[in-house]
């Protein structure tokens, strides 16, 4: 029970979990197959395969009896990243309508889709500057909303561990720093930073609006952009 497909935290029943990998290990089958598989009554079975076909986890196919497919793995994490970026703006759009006392915050994070998320909302709210360090394909995820700058009139200065095509807009390449993993440093506005490290597949990091914190990650940004392999 422990390593089934946890998928509650994406809007997903513990039963639409498991019935979308018994689609994934067992194949496309009819509702009375996957029940059969699944080790659970047709009735709630159906109700999850509904579920996942409204949720884009799943696909029913044309003819009779109804056979159900599951969709790739790969279909499903793009649509999950999709929603929770959409509903990051609204939820971020929403709480800067609020008129709340300004406070420092300084929050710890640990996923590097995460901090990519968080990254573009903060870029997206910018009104004066964006300084960012990332690697290549940190900056190819923030692509759009550091066009949405540049064409906004912002003040936009991008480095990165690597070369970055990036269309009409410049990338320096910085010179292997004194840094754990890949350095990843975002300021906005002098308003809120982003300070971490991507070593491989893990990510961490903090982000805060302190205004010491933020001028740390000033210099941070400074200082490792000062080695500049190239301009």
């Amino acid at each position: 029970m422990a390593d089934r497909l946890d998928l509650t935290a994406f809007g997903f029943t513990p039963t639409e979990g498991w019935i979308y990998e018994v689609l994934l290990t067992g194949g496309p089958g009819t509702g009375y197959t996957i029940a059969r598989s699944a080790g659970l009554a047709r009735a709630n079975v159906y109700a999850a395969l509904e579920g996942l076909v409204q949720k884009g986890a799943a696909r029913m196919e044309e003819g009779r009896p109804r056979r159900f497919r599951p969709e790739p793995p790969r279909t499903l994490l793009a649509r999950l990243s999709d929603r929770q970026g959409e509903a990051i703006d609204r939820l971020g759009e929403q709480l800067v309508a609020l008129t709340v006392p300004d406070t420092p915050t300084l929050v710890e994070l640990s996923s590097s889709r995460g901090a990519v998320q968080l990254m573009g909302h903060e870029i997206a709210r910018a009104e004066r500057e964006v300084l960012l360090i990332a690697p290549p394909e940190g900056c190819l995820a923030l692509a759009p909303h550091l066009r949405r700058a540049v064409v906004a009139g912002l003040e936009l200065v991008l480095a990165s561990t690597g070369t970055v095509a990036l269309e009409n807009i410049v990338v320096d390449v910085i010179a292997p720093a004194d840094w754990p993993g890949e350095p990843v440093v975002l300021v906005v506005d002098g308003r809120a930073a982003l300070v971490g490290s991507r070593d491989g597949d893990r990510f961490s990091g903090h982000f805060g609006s302190g205004i010491a914190f933020v001028a740390a990650a000033r210099m941070a940004f400074h200082g490792l952009r000062g080695g500049l392999e190239h301009g």
